[in-house]
């Protein structure tokens, strides 16, 4: 329990703070009605410390005979006596997408999560059937079995890999996490309620990042307008379930849903499979230097022709263009390039293009291009 010291010290009202039914009311009117909303989340955050925020929003809008740090401090204990946790999660995704992406028109693909803790190292594994991931506590394995190829990352942390999923992994810190967004981020609104035996924590979030262009606006809960819903056993004080849905114009459209989870006294760790090549993340290429977004593009697209190699192997991996990209792109010609623009919250820059492939058919999309930290421009998707 020391790991949770400060958020419990976080949550300790700075003084007796006891609301009265009227201003409970009040503040219930106040969250479903938009003017009310701003005024009442200017007067919180100019009349007291940020620290102090979620103490006062959480208390306020539990039932009488509850706080938040009760609620809390017995969620997060609950769950620290299971060294074992199973999931089954469905995400509107495709099975072999990273692990970030949604699609609000895509159809449900089912993820199975193993979660094992002991002697605080947490393993994990999570399979959404035609992509894989896992981690032995220190380093992670991402691999697509179709392929037989992987990543192997060394220096990364779980959110980089999973996105929103990484809060699934560890279940007693989802509060935590939420605290800490509702403390730093005010492009979130929170509620608790309580109904029956279960409490329901609801967070409704604005999307992350810049949407001049839309391209990547639905792309992942992050970088949507969301709503999280968990919920929570008031007497055992476990998660129960979690659901996410975007709000895409006059739709609520649920993209994330835990089917199941189970708890369990003993886990095992994930083992790693036999027959996957793995390749060394961190020995990224060291990309194209000196050119603008739409020169490296157009050089990376040119160089598909001959399958040009000199060219590939600065920007992506030579196992990575070998296995996934030879077959379909060798041999096609670039039409054209358009300009270069961003999206969302990363540091992506996307490039239209056409090309045309060696069967005769068009293909139309945006390359993905990061830049490393020796300024050389390289594919990190769109192909």
């Amino acid at each position: 329990m020391e790991d949770y010291k400060e958020v419990r010290e976080l949550l300790k009202p700075r003084r007796d703070i006891k609301a009265s039914d009227e201003l409970r009311r009040k503040v219930r009117r106040a969250f479903k009605e938009e003017r009310k909303n701003r005024l009442l989340k200017r007067w919180v955050f100019g009349g007291i410390s940020l620290s102090a925020v979620a103490a006062v929003l959480l208390l306020v809008l539990i039932p009488s005979g509850m706080s938040a740090k009760e609620i809390l401090s017995q969620a997060i204990e609950a769950m620290c006596n299971y060294e074992s946790i199973e999931m089954v999660v469905d995400v509107r995704t495709r099975p072999v997408e990273n692990f970030r992406y949604i699609g609000l028109d895509d159809e449900f693909v089912t993820h199975h999560i193993d979660i094992s803790a002991s002697d605080s190292v947490l393993s994990w594994s999570i399979d959404k059937g035609g992509r894989v991931a896992m981690s032995n506590g220190h380093d992670i394995y991402t691999w697509i079995p179709s392929l037989k190829l992987g990543f192997h990352l060394t220096d990364t942390g779980n959110e980089n890999v999973l996105g929103y999923m990484a809060n699934l992994l560890t279940p007693r810190r989802i509060l935590e996490a939420e605290l800490q967004n509702c403390i730093s981020n005010r492009d979130a609104q929170y509620n608790v309620s309580k109904s029956g035996p279960d409490i329901t924590l609801t967070v409704h979030s604005a999307p992350q990042g810049n949407f001049e262009n839309p391209y990547l606006l639905n792309s992942s809960i992050s970088e949507s307008e969301n709503v999280r819903r968990y919920v929570i056993d008031a007497a055992s004080g476990k998660l129960k379930s979690a659901s996410v849905s975007v709000l895409s114009g006059q739709r609520e459209i649920v993209v994330l849903k835990v089917l199941s989870i189970s708890y369990n006294d003993h886990g095992n760790a994930p083992v790693l499979p036999e027959g996957i090549r793995f390749v060394e993340a961190e020995s990224q290429p060291t990309g194209l230097i000196g050119l603008s977004a739409e020169e490296a593009a157009s050089a990376i697209l040119n160089a598909f022709s001959e399958w040009d190699v000199t060219v590939l192997d600065k920007v992506m991996m030579h196992e990575v263009s070998e296995a996934a990209y030879r077959e379909q792109f060798s041999g096609s010609k670039l039409i054209s390039v358009g300009r270069a623009f961003t999206s969302g919250a990363g540091n992506t820059v996307f490039v239209p293009y056409t090309l045309k492939l060696r069967d005769g058919t068009a293909r139309h999309h945006n390359m993905a291009l990061q830049k490393t930290d020796s300024e050389g421009w390289i594919v990190v998707g769109g192909l």
